[in-house]
């Protein structure tokens, strides 16, 4: 009723508009020529330019445009803002009243003229009218004239009075009158605002009624979503296309108008979200699957029932509550839409016009992640891996598990299960492999599976990035040392190449870029020879299967070649550098000098490399021999137990080792038939033996006793299993026999020559020994004479310096008691003590944190050590700023530092003295007077300093320690004067006791040193040439004889002198470097005798990465050396080839060369 009263109202405006507009137009077309007239003079006004006149006419003038176009912006900005005001509010109205203007066959019409009046009228009155009425001079002069009363109108005057308007009215006035009115008139509008004449209160009013009707439409939209979504684009549509004006269309918009949802949340329980209740809804829902839904709805009419229909398909029932109330129960279980239908109290159904969507929010799949390893580890077969994770979902863990795969089988273990809601976690599992029974080279992929807790649709599952653990093998770590090795062998048949067919003393080298271009090239193979070299040296540290023997044998080669390639590239950098554009040919045929001894070195590394490559690999072979008599053994435990009538399962196991047998059987006679057939091999491989092996013994046996365990005869399968054992023994006993024959053709020279060099040595030392001895018994007897002449003078004089020493040590005492003393230092050392030990205990515990997790007592206990630490280090520096305030205190704590030494030196000296030993008396006494002048130097210094600034002394004690270090270097210094005093006339005594047979026997001793001086030069030579022919054989004992060489020289020089002290001295030099060259030619001889014959030398322990699979332990037997004669032509004949090469080759060859080359050692 309300709204219907409103359009009636409405419509009664309408009409009183519509007479004011009849009204308008009558009065506006009344007189049209007075019309045309004011529109003209508008026309002028505003098409009027300032020409900057002072003439009063054009002053009035001026300023009736200014007023003008001012109120045209005035009165046109603030009509157009009312206009769209009136827009928006017929808008408004329309949408609001869009269902009563419905109900009436003609109601869309009236309010459709209704607001064309309306409109026309605002444009009209607040648009039209007040421009036009700008188009009158008289007015605008008017409205000036009511601005500024001061005018008293002489501006509406002097415009009527104009010449114009005077000639047409035809009065008769006093044009000197009129004249003088527009000048008062001009003058007094100089001295006015003329801008302020029209008020901007219309259009900011105007503006403000604009703003307010579009807040308004605002908030009826932001609060009515249905008002937006439906009633004003149905007003529009009805507007625009005329719908709803007849019969016929009336029905589709006359369905009950359903408002105020309100939608009632229950969340899956699983969810552990709490219900929730939504108020005057536009109806759509989001939920969770498995959500269920209470709506209750509103309609505007009397309802007799209701429904949803869901999809298009599924109808659901609706309560009815008070005739208008509708409320229902929905379950989601997919997304859609849904539409109301209703039947009111006459029996019309009507369908709801708006589709409400229904949308299922996500349930995220849960996610976890490994943290800790998160890479690839490789690890041993009985490892403990430690897994650390963190897992998530939105609502909720239910299960934690780890997935791995092993022998293409999926296995499951389940980590964690969550009984009660868990939407994060963080784990640690300590994963055993030894339940795994895993073996070398296996690979284990795995990852990390979560569920969630979802039990609508079934729990979803996320899974971590998936890992892999690789089984260590150290038979598969030897063997890729073993390729690395080839891979060296064929970048130094590549170098050879190289070096032989870009000779230095090519022509082409005399061009200083050319010969910089071909060098660079083989400079940069050199580099990378030697990274190939390292990388296996490296890895041969962490290789159990690797021995000690290959590992100096190839660091040898590696120090061999650099030394060489490096003397030849230094040589040619510092000639090119001396060089010209263009090098002499003689300067290239000397520098041709060091490559060709860089070609020596690569020819042996060459044939050396080959020689240790194929004894590797027939060691591997062998080695694989022993784990398949392991095999075998483990067979003929499993039939044992089989024929005692233990658990069946077992005979899957007997199956699978046989066909492991049989598999590692075929490749191992896959490799050594290939070794074989290479070059000079077939003299300790045998192929066709290999093959008879292969088909008459092994696999025969092999074949014999899986038929009899298939037939289920175990009697005859342990026959079988033991005739098989015998065959694979033979088969080792001829593998290790092809072994032996390999190292013995190889290394059998050199055995020998280190033998002979050491026999050598040996003699050597035996004779060296037996001078020394004799040189010491004759120094003796000439000191027992000696010391019987000056017994009492040294009694005397080694108690002086006793007594000198006793007043050093009561000084040293008493300064250590003032400074015990001294509370700033001693707690300037306490603190440096402690900062020491707690950073040692600090690094401890870092370390076994870094090593495990770490419990929190151990994180806690490291983060207090932190902090106790970074306490210490603030007060050592506070303590470190008071005392270098006084240098005299740094002085103190130097000699703190550096007493507890001088007080051990101080010890040594004293029994020495005791001793009556002058010569190292003397040297102790050096020792501590170093530290003794030091100390006094600086105190010194500090007290002139003190003298010079007038400072007084911080304490008397302090001082005195100044004046005992003086006293105490005083005192040292006199013992070592007394001591190089007491030495001189030692020796002058020694010298004149000397009887002529004393002189006569050193003369002989001097010239037998010199034999044995020449014969350890011959000797040293010998060895510098095994050391470069024997990779076994390091420098060591080269520089050794060198060194024992030089100390007999000196020998000879001090025994031609007569000083038999001296000489003792360089005689047991020369006796231990003697000693230290035997020991090193004997560590070469015996890793040639082991490491090439038989299992080897095993790397020494600090190399080791891993102790377990493949290690066996060096033979102690005794090793009989072979003839001379055997097996030497393979070894001759590859060098002779070699040896050949250097010849060079025709220009047209040297594309074939590398092939060549390949086929060297092959």
């Amino acid at each position: 009723m309300n709204i219907q009263g409103i359009t009636l109202k409405y419509i009664k405006w309408c009409y009183m508009i519509s007479s004011n507009i009849n009204k308008f137009i009558k009065k506006l077309f009344s007189k049209p020529s007075q019309t045309l007239r004011d529109f003209g003079d508008f026309i002028a006004i505003l098409t009027l330019k300032d020409n900057k006149s002072q003439s009063s006419q054009n002053t009035i003038t001026v300023s009736l445009q200014k007023v003008c176009k001012s109120a045209i912006v005035n009165k046109f900005y603030g009509g157009i803002a009312l206009f769209f005001s009136a827009i928006l509010f017929l808008i408004m109205f329309g949408a609001l009243c869009i269902h009563t203007l419905l109900r009436f066959p003609s109601g869309l019409i009236v309010f459709y003229i209704g607001s064309l009046i309306i409109l026309i009228f605002v444009f009209l009155r607040i648009l039209l009218l007040p421009l036009l009425s700008l188009m009158n001079k008289e007015k605008i002069a008017l409205l000036i004239e009511q601005k500024y009363p001061s005018l008293n109108n002489s501006l509406i005057s002097s415009i009527q009075l104009s010449e114009k308007n005077l000639h047409k009215k035809k009065v008769e006035y006093s044009e000197q009158i009129v004249l003088k009115l527009i000048d008062d008139t001009a003058n007094k509008l100089r001295h006015l605002d003329i801008n302020s004449v029209i008020s901007k209160k219309h259009l900011r009013l105007s503006c403000s009624i604009l703003i307010s009707s579009m807040l308004v439409f605002s908030i009826i939209c932001i609060f009515n979503h249905s008002y937006l979504n439906k009633n004003i684009p149905l007003f529009l549509s009805c507007m625009r296309y005329g719908k709803g004006i007849g019969e016929k269309e009336l029905g589709a918009y006359s369905c009950p108008i359903i408002g105020d949802i309100t939608i009632n949340y229950r969340y899956p329980l699983y969810s552990g979200l709490q219900p929730k209740t939504l108020y005057n809804t536009s109806g759509d829902i989001k939920a969770l699957k498995g959500s269920e839904v209470q709506i209750s709805a509103i309609s505007d009419r009397q309802l007799m029932s209701a429904s949803i229909t869901l999809n298009e398909t599924t109808k659901i029932p609706l309560v009815i509550e008070n005739g208008k109330v509708m409320k229902g129960v929905l379950s989601l279980l997919e997304s859609g839409t849904y539409v109301f239908e209703t039947t009111d109290t006459i029996g019309r159904t009507f369908k709801d016009m708006t589709l409400r969507r229904i949308q299922l929010d996500t349930d995220m799949s849960p996610e976890v992640i490994i943290n800790v390893p998160a890479k690839d580890i490789v690890v041993n077969e009985k490892d403990t891996v430690a897994l650390k994770y963190t897992t998530k979902d939105d609502f909720g863990i239910s299960e934690i598990s780890l997935v791995f795969e092993q022998e293409n089988e999926r296995k499951t273990k389940t980590l964690t299960n969550f009984s009660k809601k868990q939407t994060q976690y963080g784990g640690a599992y300590l994963w055993s492999l030894s339940e795994l029974s895993l073996k070398p080279d296996d690979k284990i992929p795995y990852h990390l599976e979560v569920k969630d807790n979802d039990m609508i649709s079934g729990p979803k599952v996320g899974n971590s990035k998936t890992y892999y653990l690789e089984v260590y093998s150290s038979r598969k770590k030897h063997q890729e040392l073993v390729q690395l090795q080839e891979a060296l062998l064929q970048e130094t048949l590549h170098m050879l190449s190289d070096d032989l067919t870009k000779r230095i003393d090519d022509e082409k080298c005399t061009s200083k870029d050319y010969l910089i271009m071909t060098q660079d090239g083989i400079q940069e193979r050199a580099e990378k020879i030697v990274r190939l070299f390292t990388d296996i040296l490296v890895g041969m540290q962490d290789d159990t299967m690797a021995n000690y023997s290959i590992y100096h044998f190839l660091e040898n080669l590696k120090n061999k070649f650099r030394d060489v390639t490096e003397k030849k590239r230094t040589t040619i950098r510092q000639s090119i550098q001396n060089a010209e554009n263009n090098i002499p040919v003689s300067l290239l045929n000397e520098l041709q000098k060091a490559q060709d001894e860089e070609v020596v070195e690569v020819e042996n590394i060459i044939i050396f490399l080959n020689d240790i490559i194929k004894k590797q690999k027939l060691e591997e072979a062998i080695d694989t021999g022993k784990n398949l008599i392991q095999s075998q053994l483990n067979i003929e435990q499993l039939l044992n137990k089989l024929r005692e009538g233990e658990d069946s399962k077992l005979n899957e196991k007997v199956l699978s080792e046989l066909k492991r047998i049989e598999e590692t059987i075929q490749q191992m006679m896959e490799k050594l038939m290939k070794m074989a057939e290479g070059e000079h091999m077939d003299e300790f491989l045998n192929a066709d033996a290999l093959k008879s092996i292969e088909k008459n013994d092994i696999m025969k046996e092999l074949s014999a006793m899986k038929d009899a365990f298939n037939k289920g005869d175990l009697e005859s399968a342990l026959q079988a299993a033991q005739n098989l054992l015998a065959a694979l023994q033979d088969m080792m006993n001829r593998m290790k026999s092809s072994a032996q024959n390999l190292a013995d053709s190889s290394y059998n020279d050199m055995l020998k020559n280190t033998n002979q060099a050491l026999d050598k040595i040996s003699e050597l030392e035996n004779k060296e020994r037996e001078l020394t001895e004799n040189t010491d018994k004759l120094k003796k007897d000439i000191q027992k004479r000696t010391s019987e002449l000056t017994n009492e003078t040294f009694k005397s004089f080694f108690e002086k310096q006793g007594k000198r020493l006793d007043a050093i040590k009561k000084d040293l005492a008493e300064s250590k008691e003032i400074l015990s003393e001294n509370k700033l230092l001693q707690e300037y050392l306490r603190v440096n003590r402690d900062l020491k030990r707690m950073s040692e205990e600090r690094e401890s515990l870092a370390s076994r944190l870094s090593e495990s997790f770490g419990n929190e007592e151990e994180v806690d206990s490291f983060q207090k050590e932190s902090g106790k630490l970074s306490e210490l280090f603030g007060q050592n520096a506070e303590l470190n700023r008071e005392i270098n305030k006084d240098p005299m205190q740094r002085d103190l704590l130097y000699m703190s530092r550096e007493l507890p030494h001088t007080e051990e030196t101080l010890s040594h000296l004293e029994e020495m003295l005791k001793g009556w030993d002058a010569k190292e008396s003397l040297e102790l006494a050096k020792e501590m007077s170093h530290n003794l002048n030091q100390w006094n130097s600086r105190m010194k210094n500090t007290k002139e300093q003190w003298k010079i600034a007038k400072k007084d002394a911080v304490s008397k004690k302090d001082l005195e320690v100044p004046e005992k270090v003086e006293d105490a270097a005083n005192q040292n210094q006199q013992i070592i004067k007394d001591l190089e005093s007491m030495i001189q006339f030692l020796e002058e005594q020694q010298f004149s006791s000397l009887t002529e047979e004393d002189k006569s026997t050193l003369q002989d001793y001097a010239n037998k040193q010199k034999e044995l001086q020449e014969e350890t030069e011959e000797i040293a030579e010998t060895a510098d040439k095994l050391s470069n022919q024997n990779p076994f054989m390091d420098e060591t004992a080269n520089k050794q004889l060198d060194i024992a060489s030089e100390s007999m020289g000196k020998a000879k020089e001090k025994l031609d002198k007569h000083d038999a002290q001296g000489a003792v001295i360089d005689e047991r030099e020369s006796l231990y470097r003697l000693a230290e060259a035997k020991k090193s030619m004997g560590m070469a001889k015996e890793r040639i005798a082991k490491g090439m014959m038989g299992e080897g030398i095993p790397m020494p322990m600090p190399f080791r990465g891993r102790m377990e699979e493949g290690q066996f332990g060096a033979s102690t037997e005794k090793v009989e050396i072979p003839s001379e004669e055997a097996y030497k032509v393979p070894k001759e004949f590859r060098e002779d080839i070699l040896n050949a090469l250097k010849e060079g080759l025709p220009e047209k060859y040297k594309d074939l060369n590398k092939d060549y080359y390949q086929r060297l050692v092959d």
